[in-house]
């Protein structure tokens, strides 16, 4: 793995890109990874420890694909305040800057490209690739085919159930979720205004001290809730794979299943389904759902992962 740098212009200052390549001069064909909602580096993890975006750029790059990811602003070096007071659509607009940056980058030459959106990330790659013309497909990892407010309820239920919460349990939280929700996401309330009166349900709802939910503001999610799922999908032209690992506890099998047959009742043979053995949301190995959750976010490379992404690619 062979790494470089280069600089975007964004909305609100110089964007980080971290490319990592294979041997040689190129041309080369590229992956453009789009992450979820943490407001974070895209640098790897400390040498040591397992990081499974490195071992899949990595594989990526022993394949001969070079790869490229966008710090988000305020990350890197870059300018502009930090991505935890930026909303949704203006992380969208960065993306596109460094993407129009990418796609001109004398190193690619020309070659075409594929854009692989994960989590939340999902949302970003089909808007992005509309009329791009060296984009050559989209790949999803542990996305989602419901609106925001429609997922969280799904989610809690199901990991509500695993932890072992009764039924009972069950239906009052997602109540009180359903309460915060209508205030936060179809309301206008800030993450703290939208607690009144369940304030006991803070570190559950994920509020922090700084008054952002899950570290992101209100404004952030409500334009998540607002961005549009199934008509920036349906309206690609290029191919699309959507991964789904037998592990993620956090993403649901039927969204991705439900958003294939979309696609390919519109357009017949566009889109793939492929479900990763042993892969939980973050790339790891776990037989089940339960073993992931219990593992606190460790474990070994689901080499799948990789293996799946690749298969696709060499078709393209």
């Amino acid at each position: 793995m062979i790494a470089r740098d280069t600089w975007a212009e964004g909305p609100a200052g110089k964007l980080r890109l971290r490319w990592t390549l294979p041997p040689g001069e190129g041309p080369f064909p590229w992956v453009m990874y789009l992450p979820g909602y943490a407001a974070g580096s895209m640098a790897f993890h400390p040498e040591g420890t397992v990081d499974p975006l490195r071992c899949l750029l990595g594989a990526l790059n022993d394949a001969g694909y070079a790869t490229v990811r966008a710090e988000k602003r305020g990350f890197g070096g870059g300018g502009g305040p930090k991505a935890q007071d930026a909303g949704f659509e203006e992380e969208h607009s960065d993306l596109a800057a460094a993407l129009a940056a990418i796609t001109a980058d004398e190193l690619l030459r020309g070659e075409r490209g594929v854009l692989f959106g994960h989590s939340l990330g999902g949302l970003h790659a089909p808007r992005l690739a509309a009329g791009v013309a060296a984009v050559r497909g989209v790949a999803l990892y542990g996305v989602g085919w419901l609106t925001w407010a429609e997922y969280l309820v799904a989610s809690q239920r199901r990991v509500l159930a695993l932890s072992g919460a009764s039924p009972v349990d069950i239906e009052a939280r997602v109540r009180v979720l359903e309460r915060y929700n209508a205030r936060a996401l179809h309301g206008s309330a800030e993450p703290a205004e939208a607690l009144e009166g369940i304030e006991a349900w803070r570190r559950w709802l994920g509020v922090d001290e700084h008054g952002r939910q899950l570290g992101r503001t209100g404004r952030y999610w409500r334009e998540v809730q607002a961005c549009p799922v199934a008509a920036p999908l349906l309206a690609l032209e290029v191919p699309v794979l959507a991964m789904w690992g037998s592990a993620d506890w956090q993403s649901q099998r039927e969204e991705h299943v439900a958003l294939v047959e979309a696609i390919n009742a519109a357009s017949p043979g566009m889109a793939r389904f492929e479900e990763v053995a042993g892969a939980d949301h973050d790339w790891r190995a776990h037989a089940t759902p339960g073993a992931s959750m219990a593992s606190g976010w460790t474990g070994d490379f689901a080499d799948g992962v990789a293996e799946a992404l690749l298969r696709w690619l060499m078709e393209r």
